[in-house]
């Protein structure tokens, strides 16, 4: 059976109490849900905190965890003060692990994005400066929506925090249109930072600074040659993404992606990301395999009534159904013209009028 990292564990385990919780009935069930949801956060506080981040190497799943608390951080940021202290402590854990995994070579996901997403598309041998910049952005913005949620504007203790989460937020922001892009994946990861930052705040401007900013890294690359080596096949690829599903446009009958789409979005990935995926998959489909459920007594693979045989394939069912639930994540993550970011319907689907 292979072994599933306690951070990845905890991270899987409070994905999947979240999503339960989204769609439990109103009432009892809801009740319910929103107790395991707060008791699988707690679990996540303890996983987070349970290893030191300076003077020794990060276990498994911290890359994980960090595009976890990036993705929970900020789609519960108007809800944070429902959370304390837990989003505070993961809200330092996260910003402390941004910088050591950056400093480390670890390639960061863009914000948004768990790791192994469609971002691995873009290899780098070296940290893009970008990456820690815009994460870094990112979480002092999260931090700051945070500590809006219920001012008291009559507490100059709160308006004070505000204050100084406002000016860490703009002091990053600034960092970001300061810093030059080393890397294709820094250089999308910085449009695509600028393209959200636009549409939710519409900066004074920002629109013509931002292009501005694009095109001299457009620039610098072109001219260093950086293009013509740095441009491989899996990026060609990575742009199939883009036509899959046009905004707003009605494809065939339905407007729902067909197997030509899906295929495309597929080979779209980089071999990382279809590894994991893989790997994900076989044990999945292993540990079921272990777990007899598919077949009679006689025929599964440990047979017998014994404790010891009962407890593997107890085990293999509980793994499998863990598998599952990681697929799930993993590939939603990783495609998002099929299935959307974070908390967002694609593209097709609102074309077809659901909602953002």
């Amino acid at each position: 059976m292979i072994a599933v990292s306690p951070l990845h564990a905890a991270i899987a385990a409070h994905r999947a109490a979240y999503d339960a919780f989204q769609i439990a009935p109103e009432g009892e069930d809801s009740e319910l849900a929103s107790c395991e949801l707060l008791d699988a956060l707690d679990a996540l506080v303890e996983a987070a905190c349970a290893f030191p981040i300076l003077g020794r190497s990060l276990p498994e799943g911290a890359g994980a965890l960090l595009a976890h608390l990036q993705w929970w951080l900020t789609d519960e940021a108007v809800n944070a003060a429902d959370y304390q202290p837990n989003y505070g402590i993961l809200l330092g854990r996260a910003m402390d692990l941004a910088v050591v995994l950056e400093r480390n070579d670890f390639p960061l996901p863009r914000s948004g994005e768990r790791k192994g997403s469609a971002s691995g598309a873009y290899p780098s041998t070296e940290p893009d400066p970008i990456i820690a910049a815009i994460v870094a952005a990112d979480m002092a913005n999260a931090a700051h929506t945070a500590t809006l949620v219920h001012l008291d504007e009559d507490d100059e203790e709160q308006v004070e925090l505000c204050n100084a989460a406002a000016c860490e937020t703009d002091r990053t922001f600034s960092v970001v249109e300061g810093t030059m892009p080393s890397t294709i994946a820094g250089l999308i990861a910085l449009t695509e930072f600028y393209a959200r930052d636009a549409k939710l705040y519409d900066r004074c401007s920002g629109g013509s600074e931002y292009l501005a900013h694009v095109a001299r890294a457009l620039i610098a690359w072109e001219s260093s040659g950086r293009f013509s080596g740095g441009w491989t096949t899996k990026t060609i690829q990575q742009q199939l993404l883009e036509p899959v599903i046009p905004p707003g446009e009605n494809r065939a009958l339905s407007g729902v992606p067909g197997q030509a789409e899906v295929e495309a979005a597929w080979h779209a990935l980089s071999m990382e990301t279809r590894d994991a995926i893989g790997i994900i998959a076989t044990d999945m489909v292993f540990q079921a395999f272990v777990s007899g459920d598919a077949f009679g007594p006689k025929d599964q693979p440990v047979p017998g009534r014994s404790k010891r045989a009962q407890k593997i394939r107890g085990e293999a069912s509980d793994a499998c159904c863990r598998r599952l639930t990681e697929l799930h994540i993993v590939i939603e993550d990783a495609l998002p013209a099929l299935f959307g970011s974070a908390g967002q319907n694609p593209d097709w689907a609102v074309a077809m009028g659901a909602q953002r």
